[in-house]
């Protein structure tokens, strides 16, 4: 006997109902709320964020195709729209609004766990329709300007998109939620902040500024599915277990530095690392605050569990590294022997290897270095860090790491006299933003989060 009765579709404006949303001089909290529906369960696989999308001069006015000459502004490639959100919180709207999930950095943990797409995923299909992405900062920067068309004003032809929100509890949850047990859930959306949604490809004279530009989101909905099921089917769901991740932050501050984290969880599947110079890790106009490329001259990293080498008893070496490269070499030649690390972060982000698709590969890392050698923005595509994968290639695998002290030793070329690695990277220290994924699990007895 079936245990699902009937399917319902559902479009919920915000709570805070108003015409637009603006990261300047306006609301910039975009909050729905999804009732605490007796009866159903909600699949989050269907649950969409859609709106309009304007960006805005200072003035009022649209920025249109007519502009990218004078003032060539755009925004991650590989994230499109979802660039502008700064961070996503979950709350129940029982049991004292309890936090269900926050995704902070929600940009750039979306960034690299794209990085088992393709080039070609970006340019078709819903990537590129819905998301607003492309394959360069040239082919997403035509979803930012709109003119006047056939009549039709500028603010008419608004950039429409759907995405589905990249979080845990709304994307990699297993069991489907239970409303009514769960009090009603809601979701609180925080844009980002000019300087950290987009920037300038070409940076220079007569750029945008960090004020001088607005993002304005309209027509904003929440579309989903209520399921209707039966009483037997809606007994059994008393919690919802989903992947969650954690940003530990630190700096690394010199070539041979050891970051150290304990990650406090039950269950952890992979740690990812990903390395941003501090003047471009946040509230720089000409920097891409999304970029994921490798640590300046990256030699050789080990990991360790408690002071002992774990769960490679090696040095993860990279050879040649940027540094023993011939100073001949062209800036598209500029490309590593990393074949090993990449083994390892490939497998970290796709829980497989081969993948069938991959944003890590040689090409990409070498059109990253030309853009920070010039002081470009060009290309975005770039996705590259170092990763640990502690399911070990299986499905499901979790560690707990309670009390675990796990450190990180990174020799590069940070703030050496090394010529051959870009200067600007080189000079100065570098964020280190260590994302543990691990299972979480909210029990709806008491709205208590497990991790």
């Amino acid at each position: 006997m079936a245990q699902s009765l009937y399917r319902k579709y559902f479009e919920i404006v915000p709570v805070n109902n108003i015409t637009e949303y603006k990261v300047n001089n306006g609301t910039n909290e975009i909050s729905f709320l999804i009732p605490p529906l007796q009866g159903a369960a909600l699949s989050t696989r269907d649950l969409v964020f859609s709106g309009q999308f304007m960006l805005n001069k200072d003035d009022g006015t649209a920025y249109a195709p007519a502009d990218y000459e004078t003032t060539e502004v755009s925004w991650d490639s590989v994230n499109g729209v979802h660039n502008i959100i700064d961070r996503i919180d979950i709350v129940s709207q029982g049991s004292g609004n309890s936090l269900i999930e926050q995704r902070r950095n929600y940009a750039l943990i979306n960034k690299y766990r794209r990085g088992v797409l393709s080039a070609n995923d970006l340019v078709a299909g819903k990537y590129n329709n819905q998301h607003m992405c492309g394959n360069s900062s040239k082919s997403s920067q035509n979803y930012l300007g709109r003119a006047t068309l056939n009549g039709i004003t500028a603010d008419n032809n608004a950039f429409d998109f759907s995405i589905q929100l990249n979080t845990g509890f709304l994307m990699d949850n297993i069991q489907q939620i239970n409303l009514g047990a769960a009090n009603g859930i809601l979701i609180k959306l925080y844009l980002s902040e000019i300087p950290n949604a987009i920037f300038n490809i070409d940076p220079g004279a007569g750029q945008i500024a960090n004020n001088n530009y607005n993002i304005v989101l309209k027509r904003c909905k929440l579309f989903g599915r209520y399921n209707f099921v039966s009483q037997q089917l809606l007994s059994q769901l008393n919690g919802v277990q989903f992947r969650k991740i954690n940003d530990l932050i630190s700096v690394v501050q010199s070539s041979n530095d050891t970051l150290a984290n304990s990650p406090m969880v039950r269950s952890l599947h992979k740690m990812v690392h990903i390395f941003q110079p501090n003047t471009s890790t946040a509230n720089n106009i000409n920097a891409n605050n999304t970029s994921c490329n490798q640590v300046v001259g990256l030699k050789k990293y080990i990991v360790s569990n408690n002071g002992t080498r774990h769960p490679y008893n090696y040095d993860i070496e990279i050879t040649p590294s940027m540094s023993d490269l011939p100073a001949t070499a062209g800036q598209n030649g500029r490309v590593t022997g990393n074949a090993e690390q990449i083994y390892l972060l490939i497998g970290a982000l796709n829980l497989q290897y081969p993948p069938v698709h991959s944003l890590v590969n040689a090409e990409n890392q070498a059109q990253a270095h030309e853009d920070i050698v010039v002081g470009d923005n060009d290309q975005t595509l770039n996705v590259n860090g170092v990763a640990v994968d502690y399911s070990y290639g299986f499905s499901g695998f979790t560690v707990p790491m309670t009390n675990n002290l796990l450190q990180l030793n990174v020799e590069s070329s940070l703030l050496t006299n090394d010529g051959v690695v870009p200067t600007s990277t080189r000079d100065q220290t570098s964020t280190l933003n260590a994302f543990i994924e691990y299972d979480a699990q909210l029990q709806y007895q008491g709205m208590m989060v497990n991790q």
